[in-house]
């Protein structure tokens, strides 16, 4: 894992001053009609064939790789019901990891069929990851009794609060109203000096589109049109739009490292280059940090990038324990999904992940050509500031039901 890291970073280095994207030259053979129809055809002979494999302690994980499938495209059939069905009827003599993806899978496509299964694993658990999932499962119901949930958290499991997946449940649940601190504070901090931040501003309810923007080392934000702040639109909801402090949820708030920039190999993902990030506990400190810091982690080395107002603000520390907890893989990226699984929603043409932050692309479906790419925009930003190491830090700023916008965020950069 770290020769590969370190091999995406020296090959940023070296092709840098040639790096500016032209969207008009992007093509993705993935996107083209026939590549579309292949991969449906594909997807439902694998669900098919999944019926002949009996489900065991030896074919979990192909089981469980299915059906993170289906629930990444939310995708719904019969034959994906029964699917789900079986692993339900399994899941509580199955190992941990597979009752996570069981308990993903219906939270993400079938949320009021299988309650019987969310009952009987939420009774029997001792995972704190599984656990929060339910807790959170159940918090969607009018019935939900936070008092209740939050005393049983605590009679469950006596060592909680030194948990992080059940310390920021129950922050949540005791929490209903949250003052997020000063946005100018968090806009004028410099981190590390000398280094790009990316800020990814969005609601707690992740269904709702975020904005990102982008400040240079100098401390100037890069530019659009017309001499205005420049900005794209970005998504950070995963598909079981579960928090950011679990695995496989939203994308968590606070801080990840710049460490340069990639193209992924992934055909949903695309041709475009993606801003490569770096959760805490994923990378060694020295390159977390650019060099400021070596060592162990360290939660006081995290929190002395902060400025004084936000130290003490909990939800600021997801991404930390997030990545103490085990979350990997969490970067800026494009896409070339099939529209036609998520044209229905009210985000779309932005699309879902499982916890990256994606901007819009669109393809020509009979050419494979780029029609637009916001993805590429972002990435000439991030590449005009002269300088791609530093922080990216993503920030809910209320729970407004609606998109961010720009000009909530441009009274706080014009205090600067």
């Amino acid at each position: 894992m770290k020769i590969v890291i370190l091999l995406l970073i020296l090959s940023t280095i070296s092709i840098f001053p040639q790096n500016k994207i032209n969207p008009k030259k992007l093509f993705s053979d993935y996107a083209l009609k026939s590549s579309r129809a292949e991969f449906k055809f594909e997807l439902d002979a694998r669900i098919e064939k999944i019926f002949l494999l009996k489900l065991n302690s030896s074919t979990e994980k192909i089981w469980s790789s299915l059906l993170r499938e289906v629930g990444l495209q939310l995708y719904k059939t019969d034959d994906i019901y029964r699917v789900i069905k079986l692993a339900s009827e399994y899941a509580p003599r199955g190992s941990v990891k597979f009752q996570r993806a069981v308990a993903e899978a219906i939270i993400t496509l079938y949320p009021t069929e299988f309650k019987e299964t969310v009952d009987s694993l939420y009774r029997t658990t001792s995972d704190p990851t599984l656990y929060s999932y339910l807790v959170n499962y159940y918090s969607n119901y009018n019935s939900f009794n936070k008092t209740e949930y939050i005393s049983e958290i605590k009679n469950r499991f006596p060592n909680w609060n030194n948990i992080p997946q059940l310390n920021y449940l129950v922050y949540y649940l005791e929490n209903e109203s949250i003052t997020t601190p000063s946005l100018k504070d968090i806009l004028s901090n410099k981190f590390i000096e000398g280094k790009t931040i990316i800020y990814s501003f969005h609601r707690r309810d992740r269904s709702y589109p975020g904005i990102t923007i982008i400040k240079k080392p100098n401390g100037e934000f890069v530019k659009g049109d017309n001499d205005s702040i420049f900005y794209v639109e970005q998504l950070a909801l995963s598909v079981t739009n579960l928090p950011g402090y679990l695995s496989q949820g939203n994308t968590p708030q606070g801080i990840f490292s710049v460490v340069g920039y990639y193209n992924s190999p992934t055909p949903s993902i695309g041709p475009t280059a993606a801003v490569l990030t770096r959760i805490p506990y994923e990378v060694p400190t020295k390159l977390w940090f650019h060099k400021t810091v070596t060592g162990k982690w360290n939660r006081k080395d995290y929190e002395n990038l902060l400025p004084d107002s936000w130290k003490n603000f909990l939800p600021i520390y997801e991404a930390y324990y997030a990545g103490l907890t085990g979350r990997r893989k969490i970067v800026m990226h494009g896409s070339v999904d099939d529209l036609t699984f998520y044209d229905t929603l009210s985000y779309a043409p932005l699309t879902p992940s499982k916890g990256c932050l994606t901007t819009t692309e669109t393809w020509s479906d009979s050419t494979g050509l780029n029609i637009k790419s916001d993805q590429a925009k972002l990435m000439n930003a991030f590449f005009s500031t002269g300088q791609i190491y530093g922080f990216l830090v993503v920030i809910d700023i209320d729970d407004k039901k609606e998109a961010v916008t720009i000009k909530e965020i441009l009274p706080f950069i014009e205090r600067l």
